[in-house]
């Protein structure tokens, strides 16, 4: 009885023996107490968020009763306004906002159960199913894209800002000169073009450089790269009697690299531009005059100085950067023709109007930001020396 309990409300012992080994762990520590309160005020957050989520959702018109009335009315059955009031006791749905919210809340922390979808009457556990990780992992795949361009060719711009296109320096000679001048036009027009490209990620939709991919590939006469799998491979298991089937893997990489290029567009070019305003902000303090006092010059200048000082923002920003690229990818994937989380999310709000599922999703995009935000907040102050000492004195 006890391990059927333990079992069934693991999600809140987990919770509550994190707290419990901070608590411990911060009463000889300074730093764990900084995470101890990190992570309870991350709880708390993620309390208030489901509040107003729960609240926002309550706020559509129509309820679970109504639905699954109304689902019944199409089999054939006469419905009454009594039918719809005993349904609406029997789901709970005549309780208070406040008693509905505390109810999910609960079996949310102690069971890790997201409630009921009326649309798909199912739990939305069983109607999320692995939709969510999907969607998790296209938006990491996007992040990470984004972050292996904009920072080296963040930091290549920022280092160009201030060189001329040609050299000029009387000391050299003319063949060195020549030299130079063809080779800071060469560094001149790859940071121009940079700069083009990243104009362009931030004032072109995601959606709209889908579309472009896709009618590239209908007029060049090849199969789009559209969804997860081609027609072929879809419904095909990963092993057979042969073993691994390597042919589903090419597939798979042949149209998973459409949504992660497509949602890391505009992340790559907002991300290049923030880079290189760091790094220039970075470069223009004291602290590297007084390094090139010291005799410090070249790459060692840039990289221990500027450039490493920079990275930190960049660091704590993953959270916000998830959202955001989160947020372009419902219409991304209806264009693409996804089945993740995001499109179940615009089906929901649009078209079905399941206000559990949608709250669902919601709560667990924001749960991912917070965890994150707390997660490099934590390595930060464990690993920066000025942002230990701003938290620990």
């Amino acid at each position: 009885m006890i391990g059927s309990f333990l079992a069934s409300t693991w999600l809140f012992w987990l919770l509550l023996s994190v707290g419990g080994l901070l608590f411990w762990r911060s009463r000889s520590s300074q730093y764990f107490g900084f995470v101890l309160n990190r992570y309870l005020l991350a709880l708390l957050t993620l309390l208030l968020v489901s509040a107003i989520v729960f609240s926002l959702m309550e706020v559509l018109p129509g309820d679970c009763a109504e639905k699954y009335i109304a689902y019944k009315n199409t089999q054939g059955e006469t419905i009454t306004q009594a039918d719809i009031d005993a349904e609406r006791v029997r789901m709970g749905l005549d309780k208070p906002l406040v008693h509905r919210w505390a109810s999910w809340i609960t079996d949310l922390t102690l069971r890790g159960d997201l409630g009921f979808s009326c649309a798909k009457r199912q739990s939305v556990n069983v109607a999320l199913g692995n939709r969510f990780w999907m969607s998790f992992a296209f938006c990491i795949g996007g992040l990470v894209f984004a972050y292996l361009i904009a920072v080296p060719f963040g930091i290549f711009s920022a280092f160009m800002i201030n060189k001329p296109w040609t050299d000029r320096n009387p000391q050299h000679s003319s063949a060195k000169r020549l030299l130079n001048t063809v080779w800071l036009f060469v560094q001149k027009a790859i940071d121009l073009k940079l700069r083009i490209i990243s104009y362009l990620g931030l004032a072109l939709p995601n959606f709209l450089l889908a579309l472009s991919i896709i009618l590239i590939y209908v007029f060049a006469g090849e199969s789009t790269p559209t969804g997860l799998f081609s027609d072929q491979w879809r419904d095909q298991p990963w092993f057979n009697e042969s073993g691994f089937q390597y042919g589903k893997l090419d597939d798979f990489i042949a149209h998973i690299w459409l949504p992660i290029f497509v949602i890391g567009w505009s992340a790559t070019a907002l991300q290049l531009q923030t880079v290189r305003a760091l790094v220039v902000d970075e470069t223009n303090k004291l602290y590297v005059d007084a390094a090139k006092a010291r005799g410090v010059s070249g790459v060692a200048l840039w990289a221990g100085y500027p450039v490493r000082h920079s990275i930190n923002p960049l660091f704590n920003s993953v959270g916000f950067d998830f959202q955001r690229v989160y947020n372009d990818l419902p219409i991304v994937a209806v264009v693409i023709g996804l089945t993740d989380s995001a499109s179940l999310l615009i089906e929901a709000l649009a078209m079905t109007n399941d206000q559990e599922l949608a709250a669902a999703i919601l709560f667990l995009v924001a749960l991912v930001v917070i965890s994150m935000n707390f997660v490099t907040d934590i390595v930060l102050a464990a690993i920066d020396p000025r942002v230990r000492r701003s938290v620990l004195g």
